[in-house]
């Protein structure tokens, strides 16, 4: 193997001259496009990263949304509850104070019935004594003056009592 210097500074001289002639025409335009490669990559990470805060942010806001109506909704079934127990409430109270008026002119019908029992009752003694006496006595005294005597014997067995 027998090396040639000249060739080899030709070599040398004309790799020297493609670089500088690349460097001038060719290597500025490319680290320009790798440069705005990099600005574009850079710059779609940060919307990716805007993105993914903007998304987190929604996500947070949703979920206090439903914390919120969960909460409301609670509250309302609560309310609902405590209105079906007040009604409930007016209803027995409702049902209590008819019951109450039920037995209230029950009672009064009945004493009315008493009463009226007690009457007819005194008129039936007074009527049986009467007949009775006339029978034992065999005539028949004055009316008025026997109803009298009777009704006022009854009186006294009342008052006795």
């Amino acid at each position: 193997m027998h090396l040639e210097w000249q060739q080899v500074i030709t070599q040398i001289i004309g790799f020297l001259i493609a670089l500088f002639i690349l460097k001038k025409l060719a290597w500025k335009p490319l680290l320009r496009v790798l440069e705005e490669r990099k600005e574009r990559i850079k710059s779609e990470f940060g919307k990716i990263e805007e993105d993914r805060k903007k998304a987190q942010t929604l996500l947070e806001q949703y979920q206090e949304k439903l914390k919120e109506i969960d909460a409301e909704a609670r509250v309302r079934i609560q309310e609902a509850v405590n209105a079906g127990r007040n009604i409930s409430g007016e209803i027995k109270q409702q049902a209590q104070a008819e019951a109450k008026e039920v037995l209230n002119k029950a009672q009064a019908e009945i004493g009315r019935e008493i009463a009226k029992a007690k009457v007819q009752l005194k008129n039936d003694i007074v009527n049986m004594t009467l007949s009775a006496t006339e029978k034992i006595i065999g005539e028949k005294l004055d009316e008025k003056k026997h109803k009298q005597l009777i009704s006022d014997f009854i009186s006294e067995l009342e008052l006795k009592k």
